[in-house]
């Protein structure tokens, strides 16, 4: 978790640590572990704000340390989050998970169900927007830096 000179950290908690990497010109977040409720929505509304304040257009979200996702932050992302991320300028989401564990069962069953938090095409607004999941960080960063023409 390096930081060049030109990031910005939104947030450093026990459980998030949320920046702006400056050398892929993204949002990154590294969640460290267990995440109330209140502590994974309000980090996700924070990732709406800088996204649209920065006119950003890509989030790299390493979920790997993340405990747990519950049921209602799902229902969550997929009813409000999803309807503010989109609209704020947000066009590719890469979502790094774990090998193993309850937050890669919770975002492969979102991801299976068809309840992307963010599914591509279903709206004008998001008809350009593109999600997909990594093992790794550097896999995810060079997806989301890579011109769409040539993006697999």
């Amino acid at each position: 978790m390096s930081s060049a000179p030109n990031d910005t950290v939104y947030v450093d908690k026990a459980w998030l640590h949320m920046r702006w990497d400056g050398e892929h010109d993204c949002l990154f977040a590294e969640w460290k572990g267990f995440a109330t409720s209140a502590e994974f929505q309000g980090a996700l509304l924070k990732a709406v704000e800088v996204i649209r304040d920065r006119n950003g257009a890509a989030f790299v979200n390493d979920t790997r340390k993340l405990e747990l996702v519950s049921d209602a932050d799902q229902r969550w992302l997929m009813s409000t989050w999803r309807a503010l991320a989109i609209p704020a300028g947000l066009k590719r989401l890469a979502i790094v998970i774990a090998k193993t564990g309850l937050s890669k069962m919770a975002i492969e069953d979102m991801l299976k169900a068809g309840t992307n938090p963010v599914p591509r095409g279903t709206g004008d607004d998001d008809a350009d927007f593109q999600s997909r999941t990594f093992d790794s960080v550097d896999d995810a960063w060079r997806w989301v830096t890579t011109p769409p023409a040539t993006r697999r």
